[in-house]
């Protein structure tokens, strides 16, 4: 395919080396498989107590404030969910940064938190925001702390108590998002005690790898292939192509829809490839396009929906592992308006 539109210059998989077959192979398998999946609910969690007009407004931020609003957006689901309860002691957020989600956390909490800070760089105190939240601390027994570690071999348990304690993260890349589910099943793996409520934002879904990839259950089980998967992730890239809405400095509460706990996506999964089997892909395969051909028809609002599409199975292939783990009620939600990267994970027992 053609990266004339400018992307998939940092994919695992660059858009050059996938064919115009491979995208009508894997668009004619979703066609079948999608109807079998649920919807995604917009639910953007905007409390006007959690930041003020000047920070969502700041005219610095080229996008009006989009990452304070995402910030307050993920603690008001962290809210609804109940993570936020009266013994809750500690928030440990992955991938943190320069700590800006925990800064947050902290402010609209009163400093009530314990706050670990996990990411693999160690960033200068210059640049994060420890200091001030240390400044904030009150009581000795609320504490920050920074972890320099990777992830992918994180012991979570090592550093919180697991049943006072809420997972959190912003902006995992790619296989980072899946290296922190990963380090929640060691979790389970170590305790019998419930695990803790997460919310874990999801982005950069080219940068994923079907070695680190924790929805590989889900996936097979719908009918797809690993070769499928190296596809959808350069695919995954076209949904920033979407047609943006005019931007504003002007911060308006989003429409929100009824979340609904995912049902058991497994047996989604089976009912999806029951589905495709009565398919006869074959005959469906003798109708495709030259290559060439449907490369140069393929249009970008084609391309910009088919990015959505697949995000959206990333992240329930995500779901149905958590599911496995343990978590009983699981949501994929849209939590924000201000960008693409716009789902996030939601879990608790």
């Amino acid at each position: 395919m053609s990266h004339q539109d400018g992307l998939g210059k940092a994919a695992r998989c660059r858009m050059h080396e996938i064919t115009g077959t491979q995208v009508q192979r894997l668009l004619a398998k979703l066609q079948v498989i999608d109807t079998f999946l649920p919807k995604i609910a917009l639910c953007e969690m905007i409390s006007r107590t959690d930041y003020s007009v000047g920070e969502a407004n700041n005219k610095e931020d080229e996008n009006g404030g989009k990452h304070v609003l995402q910030e307050v957006s993920i603690i008001g689901h962290l809210r609804r969910i109940n993570a936020l309860h009266d013994d809750t002691t500690t928030a440990i957020e992955l991938g943190a940064g320069t700590g800006r989600l925990s800064d947050r956390l902290q402010k609209v909490t009163n400093a009530k938190l314990t706050h670990i800070l996990v990411d693999r760089q160690d960033f200068s105190l210059n640049h994060c925001r420890e200091r001030v939240m240390r400044a904030r601390c009150r009581s000795p027994e609320r504490q920050i702390k920074r972890v320099v570690a990777d992830i992918g071999s994180l012991q979570i348990h090592d550093y919180a108590p697991i049943n006072t304690s809420l997972c959190m993260s912003k902006h995992l890349c790619g296989p980072a998002c899946d290296l922190a589910i990963t380090s929640l099943s060691r979790m389970a793996e170590q305790s019998l005690q419930l695990l803790p409520p997460s919310a874990i934002a999801t982005c950069c879904h080219y940068l994923c790898t079907w070695e680190s990839f924790t929805g590989k259950q889900f996936w097979l089980a719908l009918g797809l292939t690993a070769e499928d998967f190296t596809v959808a992730t350069s695919c995954s890239q076209w949904a920033s192509l979407q047609r943006k809405k005019s931007k504003t400095n002007n911060v308006t509460i989003a429409s929100t829809s009824e979340t609904v706990v995912l049902p058991d996506l497994l047996n989604v999964a089976h009912l999806a490839k029951a589905g495709l089997d009565r398919v006869d892909m074959s005959n469906v395969e003798m109708k495709f396009l030259p290559s060439k051909e449907f490369e140069k028809m393929f249009a970008r609002e084609e391309k910009a929906l088919l990015g959505i599409q697949l995000k959206k199975l990333f992240d329930l292939s995500r779901a149905s592992f958590c599911q496995q783990l343990g978590y009983k009620e699981v949501e994929l939600v849209r939590y924000t308006t201000r960008s693409t990267e716009d789902r996030l994970l939601l879990l608790r027992c």
